[in-house]
């Protein structure tokens, strides 16, 4: 079909049919937020994805009580939230349903906005369960109105989801509307599976204004992150159970800033990479050719990732645009408990906030107060424990910033458990790093205590004898000091004896299905 010429303010361009369909659909945030009706609930999707225009317009008719009864469901959405704690900032008109509370939105909270609904939530089965709650095979029938989602520009008839692949497909087809926000500082990323969806399933485009501000993503230095002592002496202890080959996951901020400064540093080969979130610490391993991919078991060759949070926007776009070293996938690929058990060698680090002397951890929620989520750490410690090979460490620094014991004879009244106490293995603080799987509560209680804070220590194990009632003093100790224990080069090929998992990257579910 021959091209036809179009007008564009005074000049004259080419025309395809895809291109004329994408000005079709494409439409004003304000025209967006006209359509959004009362009781509307509206899908935001996760991490990467976010929505900013259309989110600001949404906020305008809230603040003008033109829409009232609007529920919004985010799973760990950094931008945005701000509009809706400026419109509203009392939650008369909408609710926010938040999975995983990051610290944008922590500081909104502390300046008192009241729209907000937590909720304990992790990433691949959460995801699974939110799909299961919204999607219905009959289009008009889909529980969520809108599904609004953040991408690169399309091309080839494609929507690529670029940064916020993990669940972008689940939010299209959970949705009876579809609508993408168009990002030119987004890379078009190389797809492992539910990266591109065609734009005949996007109801609308809203362009975004990258040069404005207000739309932007904040910029944080990454690479100039410098971790304190404490921080250095966590990552020595965590890099010490490590080896050349295996494939690593590690989350952001401070405290896996310097695991990561510690692995680029050791000498280490050969490193993979696969995780739910990526970004500068894959750069810096690749960079400083610690990190191949070469040995992993599962997409070699390839960084298996989730979702991005692009604060650096021009060092993403340099490393993620059309880079096929890195693979994005669904969440429900980059978390399954199956393929992180298939990862030989899978080796994970993630925060914990409290753990009580019988190793119970607790990241999301102490004491009834929100700190987070779960996320993947669930999945990643069962899926890393799972791998032959493999070593799930759960670190934190032994006191809080308060300067209290993280490490606890009980946990606090309405903390959440994030991972049982008999699925954890390996925890790490400033003080050294043990393993416990495979304890008795004893022997877990004395191994714990070993990594304390040596001020906390002693009222540690008092506890331990008086109100928990371990026989951490007994004379078994003293007759087998060493436990039996296995070193890590021991148990270097152990996996569990039921685990021969066959996990090979399958097509999302049809919407027939």
């Amino acid at each position: 079909m021959a091209q036809k010429p179009i007008a564009n303010k005074g000049k004259v361009v080419m025309s395809t049919p895809l291109q004329q369909k994408l000005r079709d659909k494409t439409i004003t945030a304000k025209k967006w937020a006209e359509m959004v009706k009362p009781g509307d609930w509206i899908n935001r999707g996760g991490p990467g994805s976010d929505t900013l225009p259309t989110m600001e317009a949404l906020s305008a008719r809230l603040a003008d009580g033109s829409l009232n009864n609007i529920e919004i469901w985010n799973q760990a959405i950094m931008l945005g939230n701000n509009f809706f704690a400026a419109g509203d900032p009392e939650g008369k008109n909408h609710v926010l349903h938040e999975a995983f509370l990051l610290p944008t939105l922590r500081g909104l909270l502390k300046k008192g906005y009241k729209g907000f609904d937590w909720k304990h939530w992790g990433w691949a089965l959460g995801m699974d369960a939110e799909y299961a709650r919204f999607y219905r095979k009959e289009k008009a029938k889909r529980a969520m109105d809108w599904g609004v989602q953040a991408c690169a520009i399309p091309e080839a008839g494609f929507v690529n989801a670029s940064y916020g692949v993990n669940n972008f497909f689940i939010t299209a087809k959970s949705c009876k509307k579809f609508v993408c926000e168009i990002r030119d500082d987004y890379a078009w990323c190389e797809s492992g599976r539910c990266m591109n969806l065609p734009i005949d399933e996007v109801d609308y485009f809203v362009e975004v204004d990258t040069s404005n501000e207000k739309y932007q993503w904040m910029y944080i230095a990454e690479k100039d992150i410098k971790p304190d002592a404490v921080q250095t002496a966590i990552a020595k202890n965590c890099v010490s159970i490590m080896r050349d080959g295996d494939c690593v996951q590690v989350g952001i901020g401070a405290l896996p800033t310097a695991v990561v400064i510690g692995m680029r540093d050791s000498g280490l080969k050969h490193l993979g990479i696969h995780s739910e979130m990526i970004g500068e610490y894959a750069f810096t391993l690749a960079e400083a050719g610690v990190a191949d991919n070469i040995r992993k078991t599962v997409d070699p060759g390839r960084c298996g990732w989730a979702y991005i949070m692009p604060v650096d926007t021009p060092r993403y776009y340099e490393w993620m645009h059309r880079n096929p070293f890195f693979a994005g996938f669904d969440i429900g690929y980059t978390n399954n408990v199956m393929t992180l058990a298939a990862m030989d060698n899978m080796v994970t680090v993630n925060n914990f906030a409290q753990m009580d002397l019988r190793g119970q951890d607790a990241a999301a929620n102490v004491g009834g107060r929100p700190i987070s989520s779960t996320g993947g750490q669930f999945q990643f410690t069962l899926g890393a424990s799972m791998s032959r090979g493999g070593r799930a460490i759960l670190a934190a620094t032994s006191r809080d910033a308060k300067g209290r014991s993280r490490i606890v004879p009980m946990l606090e009244p309405g903390s959440t458990v994030d991972v049982p106490d008999w699925l954890v293995t390996w925890v790490c603080t400033e003080y050294g790093i043990v393993n416990i799987q495979g304890c008795t509560d004893a022997e877990k209680a004395r191994k714990i205590i070993s990594i304390a804070h040596p001020d906390d220590r002693a009222g540690l194990e008092k506890a331990a004898v008086d109100v928990l009632g371990l026989k951490t003093n007994h004379w078994m100790f003293k007759s087998a000091p060493d436990r039996r224990f296995p070193s890590v080069k021991d148990q270097q090929d152990h996996r569990y004896g039921y685990m021969q998992p066959v996990v090979r990257p399958a097509p999302i579910a049809k919407e027939t299905d």
